[in-house]
């Protein structure tokens, strides 16, 4: 029974890793697993995103600790050997450790990886889907392997987006340098404000800067992503700023920024991007605010790694609007799917808009709605000339629609197409009628989540000419909703 090499397999998987908080020295650590048949002694990974200490920075410090009370020996001498998978399968390994533990020692690598690596240069690679998935194998003995056990766990870090409006009155009449505060109120059980100050810079000629400054008022939400949109009065929106940091091996500090538009240009445009003298910012804010959950699955039996991801239950969160995450033995089938639509391969009919033209399937459009089926099908000129005119989508709605219909997902939802989304599904019975009741669920939630901002935009107002019954059905599941509450 002693003959061989014991082996034991820990599988951590980190989602959301790109919000990794971590400054210099500070760590992850995953949950605790027990190795029975290793005298009883338990372990934790150690994972450091921006390194243990000032000689590591820039790099990933990895390690593997023996916990301070466990049941096992006072000293254990073992192997182990420390892991990053890549989206492949592939691993990228830390040379065969032996070492003696005693309780609460670690041991491991300093400088395991760069840190940009994983989160520039091989991004797609290391963390598919923002999930890093790590692995450790713990062995005693030579010889040949006899495997005694394997776990995995999950770590979850928390995502929160707030999205509000900044509106500035008397915009033209505003001294440099003298900010308009907001505060803004979160929906959240934590009730957290969000501070956001506009204000414009001195300069030559009248091209001031216009500054943006975003702070929380709770220190453990670290902003990692802003996005700037002017609402002009029209309606329409216009991108004025962006800045994303989870991807610098140092993080900068994000919280002042400008905005790419001057105080000159908007002054310019007066008529369109000033009515009243207001000026109508849409601010997106994404936080990263600590551990949402972890997770432990003690498996018995040697499960493939491909099968573990799949085997993971999904745990909802708020304001996530994923239409679906379906995760069974059939998703490498939806992957393939999703592949034909990315690559455009071997497409047999064209989605026109009244700028723009789709590659796609017929066979896929016509599974996925019955209004599409009919066209290819019935003696329609959308059969004789492998094209689909809708003139009434905008290029980016259709491209969303399209993106759902292969993959059964939504990516990027906005306020500002949701209610246009809403509309097309329907149109072309995809939500409506058809089976992807997640999707209408998911489009409700977003609408009733942003009433205030949805109900009062040009684009409901638009939804209400074209599609009342829509509207009214919305309507009356808000009346439900406030009624039930």
């Amino acid at each position: 029974m002693n003959n061989g090499r014991k082996e034991y397999t820990f599988f951590w998987f980190i989602e959301n890793y790109s919000y990794c908080w971590h400054k210099n020295g500070e760590k992850l650590i995953s949950p605790d697993f027990t190795v029975d048949k290793l005298g009883g002694t338990t372990w934790a990974l150690n994972l450091y995103p921006r390194g243990d200490d000032d000689e590591d920075e820039g790099h990933i410090s990895f390690f593997l600790t023996r916990s301070e009370q466990d049941d096992g020996p006072e000293n254990i001498s073992l192997n182990f050997q420390l892991s990053v998978l890549t989206a492949d399968g592939s691993a990228i390994c830390s040379p065969d450790f032996q070492y003696a533990f005693g309780r609460g020692n670690g041991y491991g690598e300093g400088e395991f990886l760069k840190t940009d690596e994983i989160l520039l240069r091989r991004k797609s690679d290391y963390i598919p889907q923002d999930i890093l998935t790590v692995c450790c194998k713990i062995w005693m003995g030579d010889g040949n392997v006899c495997r005694i056990g394997q776990s995995s766990a999950r770590t979850c870090i928390r995502v929160a987006k707030n999205s509000f409006l900044h509106v500035v009155e008397n915009f033209s009449k505003l001294q440099p340098n003298a900010k308009q505060t907001i505060m803004i109120q979160s929906h959240s059980k934590k009730r957290c404000f969000i501070s956001s100050s506009l204000y414009f810079t001195e300069g030559l000629c009248c091209k001031e800067k216009i500054m943006m400054e975003i702070f929380p008022s709770n220190s453990n939400r670290i902003l990692c992503k802003c996005e700037f949109f002017l609402l002009d009065g029209s309606g329409n929106i216009i991108k004025c700023g962006e800045t994303d940091n989870r991807y610098d091996a140092a993080r900068k500090d994000i919280h002042k920024l400008p905005l790419s538009l001057t105080r000159e240009v908007i002054l310019n445009r007066k008529s369109e991007y000033l009515p009243d003298d207001k000026l109508s910012l849409i601010c997106e804010c994404t936080f990263s605010s600590g551990i949402d959950f972890q997770l432990f699955d003690e498996i018995l039996n040697e499960v493939p790694l491909a099968i573990m991801k799949l085997k993971r239950n999904y745990v909802p969160r708020k304001n996530d609007y994923k239409a679906v995450e379906k995760l069974s033995i059939h998703s490498s089938l939806l992957e393939d799917i999703k592949s034909l639509y990315t690559n455009q391969c071997l497409t047999d009919v064209e989605v026109k808009t009244k700028t723009k033209s789709f590659p796609a399937h017929k066979i896929v459009l016509c599974a996925r709605s019955p209004v599409f089926k009919a066209m290819m099908t019935n003696d329609m000129k959308e059969k004789i000339t492998d094209c689909i005119h809708v003139d009434d989508l905008e290029n980016d709605i259709m491209q969303q629609l399209l993106f759902f219909l292969y993959s059964d997902n939504i990516e990027n939802l906005q306020w500002n197409t949701a209610t246009q989304l809403y509309y097309a599904a329907d149109k072309y019975q995809i939500a409506d009628t058809h089976s992807d009741n997640d999707f209408k669920k998911s489009v409700e939630d977003f609408i009733l989540e942003r009433e205030e901002q949805i109900f009062g935009s040009k684009e409901w107002d638009k939804l209400a000419e074209t599609n009342p019954l829509l509207c009214l059905r919305t309507m009356q599941l808000k009346y439900k909703r406030e009624k039930m509450n």
